[in-house]
């Protein structure tokens, strides 16, 4: 492979990592939300921040809505948050 050729896999390849990075898992779990029914616009349905990124988060972040979902994972010992979960949330009804 030439210099030029690999200097282009490793670009492209870095910015395909930087490009997906502040979308994480969140991006999907939004589109889950509104699928769903929830009036998830974005990820502040959770967060509270706009656009959170994952090497800088932190719990804090997180509104009531977040915080529950965490806390939901944590006591059924997931590997991930589920979007199904928003049905059991007390906080309201408003959500659905």
């Amino acid at each position: 492979m030439t210099r030029t050729a690999t200097i282009g896999v490793v670009a492209t390849a870095l910015a395909l990592a930087v490009s997906l990075d502040p979308a994480g898992a969140h991006a999907p779990l939004v589109k889950k939300a509104k699928d769903g029914g929830f009036p998830a616009k974005n990820c502040q349905y959770c967060h509270t921040t706009s656009m959170p990124k994952k090497e800088t988060f932190k719990p804090e972040e997180l509104n009531d809505r977040g915080k529950w979902l965490t806390a939901e994972k944590d006591k059924k010992k997931a590997p991930d948050v589920q979007v199904d979960w928003l049905k059991e949330y007390p906080g309201g009804k408003e959500q659905k």
